[in-house]
């Protein structure tokens, strides 16, 4: 049913309208318009076994109904929902004044909550001055029928002496009805609406202060990151310099320190331009075999400080040479490798890489980095993407880090059409498997001349 629904809403262009106040005003009207067609088809059923058959009152039904489906129909044209209130409002108080006159009956009280239904629909679709202009109407309207059954000689239906007596007294009751769901129904709108357009302005304010603080930590960050990067090179040459002992450790301090804040900075860098949608793939041909390699060489010499043993295998049937974004591998496999050594106190850690390519020449690959560490607990296996994120606030004391790699990991491998899966179990270590697609170069060339 739901689907039916969405369907239907496509069909209309209601999932294309911005904000949320005009997709209710517009779910507003086909809804209401079913729910008119639906009672009117009941209608249609009782009025034939009730009058034993076709009347003026079925042909009036079938009109309303016709034009009601024309007017849903109208919303694949136009979201101008003030169109929308008038032809309902023509609708209800054409039927109810036809119904009411056709046999003289004057004010029937059966009909006047139709009348006040349109001080209702008026408010959900456009507001409290449509539902004000409609009661208006509505009170003319009643005293108008009043007017009219004055000037009854004959009616087919009541006594004229006793009706006239009575309808005065009807006119009063309607009017004052009328009067009270419009005062009320105008201030509920008012308030309705109001309160949406506070919260579209708030919802706008936040998306634009988020696009704003996006951008800032773009900038800064890649502002910090010159003078960082000068900083470590600086730092390098130092080092080669000639230095005694203790020089050359608090050397070797400035370079952990700032290759530390280098990774932060590189990491909000990349998440501030995955939040404002600036990451676009590179694909180009690479080794895969030569990037891993390069990719672990660091992480190794971190594992060993650690006493820790890093190990990288990648199976026989994975081809070297793939078409993809190189620098977006390289970030996530850091990434988990950055992970699964900081989480790691004892033990080993292995990436590993297997996968092989098809006959349309795609290779369809898993690179899995495998720990030895903390685990993570069941409950917390959702919320360890989320960002700045880690399983409790002890864990962020004792371990450190801005909680970003594995939000970023899992982002960059769904930029890329994958998927980033755990599997982890408290204190026996986890496992992060990234599936990737690639695309091997030069196969269709190969294919053809193994053919001739």
């Amino acid at each position: 049913m739901v689907n039916i629904f969405s369907r239907f809403e496509r069909f209309l262009g209601i999932d294309r309208l911005r904000t949320k106040s005009e997709f209710m005003r517009a779910r507003a009207v086909y809804i209401m318009g079913f729910a008119f067609i639906v009672t009117q088809v009941i209608n249609q059923v009782t009025m034939f076994y009730s009058y034993g058959g076709y009347t003026f009152d079925h042909a009036v039904s079938l009109i309303a109904c016709v034009l009601v489906a024309a007017t849903i129909l109208l919303l694949r044209r136009t979201k101008r929902f003030q169109i929308y209130a008038v032809i309902f409002s023509v609708l209800i108080i054409a039927a109810t004044m036809s119904s009411a006159l056709n046999q003289n009956t004057g004010i029937n009280s059966s009909l006047i909550p139709f009348l006040i239904l349109g001080t209702v629909v008026n408010g959900f679709i456009c507001g409290w001055r449509a539902t004000s202009v409609y009661g208006t109407i509505s009170l003319v309207c009643i005293w108008f029928l009043w007017w009219v059954s004055t000037q009854y000689t004959y009616t087919p239906i009541f006594d004229v002496d006793k009706f006239t007596d009575r309808n005065f007294q009807r006119a009063v009751q309607a009017s004052l009805a009328t009067i009270l769901i419009t005062m009320v129904s105008a201030f509920f709108s008012k308030s309705m609406h109001e309160t949406f357009g506070e919260l579209e302005a708030g919802i706008s304010y936040a998306q634009e202060s988020d696009r704003a603080k996006t951008d800032f930590l773009a900038t800064i960050s890649h502002e910090l990151c010159t003078p960082m990067n000068g900083i470590i090179g600086m730092n390098d040459a130092l080092e080669e310099t000639d230095l005694d002992e203790e020089q050359r450790e608090y050397a070797a301090i400035i370079r952990n320190s700032g290759q530390n804040l280098q990774t932060i900075i590189s990491n909000v860098l990349l998440f501030s331009q995955l939040e404002a949608g600036r990451i676009v793939l590179d694909d180009s041909a690479f080794d895969l075999r030569e990037t891993v390699k390069s990719i672990a060489k660091p992480f190794t010499e971190r594992a060993a400080a650690k006493g820790l043993i890093l190990k990288t295998q990648i199976a026989p049937s994975v081809p070297s040479s793939l078409i993809g974004d190189q620098i977006r591998i390289v970030q996530i496999i850091s990434a988990l490798l950055d992970n699964a050594i900081k989480f790691t106190d004892t033990g080993a850690i292995e990436l590993s890489v297997s996968g092989s390519s098809n006959t349309q020449g795609h290779a369809a690959l898993l690179m899995t980095v495998t720990d030895t560490g903390i685990g993570i607990a069941l409950e917390d296996r959702d919320r360890i993407f989320e960002h700045f994120t880690q399983q409790d606030g002890s864990i962020k004391r004792r371990y450190g880090g801005t909680g970003l790699g594995l939000t970023l990991a899992r982002e960059l491998t769904r930029l890329m059409g994958g998927d980033l899966h755990l599997q982890s179990e408290l204190n026996a270590g986890s496992s992060f498997t990234a599936r990737l697609n690639f695309i091997v170069p030069g196969y269709s060339f190969k294919k053809s001349s193994n053919n001739d």
